[in-house]
């Protein structure tokens, strides 16, 4: 199957996802942060985990992900399986993040920015805080991006998989998440995947 073309409609769609997650995710950390109720999900070890600032770069492949699953998607089918999708992740995520708020309460604080990595952490910490950490929507997104790809274009699921483990890796290594964050978030999306998949196939 060839990529398609995409129209307005898919377009709008793409859109209307995006302002779902920004104008969902930050209300919500905002809201969080002020109640001031939170849980940490850590065990201790996890703490001795050093901070490397050069994996900000990995943190930041889930829009990469993200981005190329929409390009290579082959048809307007497999488009409305991967906006549901992605629908179904963040609703979930958001009222997981209501209902349970976790906080990461080892993330350092960047003070000054010595290097390029330094100064991207520091700017991508400045729009995220501490809150809305499990499960991991970063770690959530390339993975159902990978489910996708398994799916619908297996020629590219190896490099999705690989995506996917560098971005879970690096949410743990920029201490923007627990494991426990990254592991939940990508149950969530292989369990939407696997459901959405059992409920075409028996329609």
């Amino acid at each position: 199957m060839e990529n398609y073309k995409k129209g307005w409609t898919e377009r709008l769609i793409t859109l209307g996802l995006v302002v779902y997650f920004v104008f969902g995710y930050l209300p919500i950390a905002d809201w969080n942060a002020a109640r001031g109720i939170y849980h940490v999900v850590g065990v201790p070890w996890e703490e001795r985990i050093p901070f490397l600032a050069p994996f900000i770069l990995g943190y930041s492949l889930v829009y990469g992900s993200v981005f190329l699953i929409y390009w290579i998607i082959p048809s307007r089918d497999v488009f409305k399986k991967m906006a549901w999708g992605f629908f179904w992740v963040t609703t979930v995520h958001y009222v997981l993040f209501v209902l349970f708020p976790v906080k990461m309460i080892w993330r350092p604080e960047i003070i000054e920015a010595n290097n390029f990595f330094d100064w991207l952490a520091r700017f991508i910490f400045s729009l995220d805080n501490t809150y809305n950490c499990f499960p991991s929507l970063h770690v959530a997104y390339p993975t159902l991006a990978a489910v996708l790809a398994w799916r619908f274009v297996p020629k590219h699921r190896w490099l999705f998989i690989s995506l996917t483990l560098l971005t879970a890796v690096s949410v743990v290594l920029v201490k923007q998440h627990y494991i426990a964050d990254a592991m939940a978030g990508a149950v969530v999306s292989i369990l939407i995947g696997v459901l959405s998949h059992r409920n075409q196939a028996a329609k």
